[in-house]
């Protein structure tokens, strides 16, 4: 098991998302964005959604990325095949902050 920050919570709404979807112990999906202009280790945050109880479905929602040094050392592992699982283990996230601070706990699946 390790802890990461989740970098990039202020930017694209993002901010908001947190405050209205996240929890503590909530699962979170890592995804690979190789084709991210800004870092080809890019690995997404998301979280699943059931807006109205779920009467609409299911929506994924991006809540940032592993922080680019972290990201460095998961991505080619994650490019050979290894899955993570990961959980919210801690979330600040009062109203007043534009960048809430959000730590995911992973460990790989194999």
């Amino acid at each position: 098991m390790a802890l990461a920050r989740v970098a990039g919570t202020g930017f694209e709404d993002r901010a908001l998302k947190i405050k209205n979807w996240c929890k503590e112990g909530q699962k979170v999906f890592l995804k690979r964005e190789p084709n991210n202009k800004f870092d080809k280790n890019a690995i997404k945050v998301l979280i699943e959604t059931k807006p109205l109880f779920g009467i609409f479905g299911i929506k994924i929602k991006h809540i940032g990325y592993i922080k680019a040094e972290r990201a460095s050392k998961l991505a080619p592992k994650m490019d050979n095949g290894l899955e993570f699982s990961a959980t919210i283990s801690k979330i600040y996230a009062p109203k007043w902050m534009d960048f809430p601070t959000v730590t995911i706990e992973f460990y790989p699946n194999n």
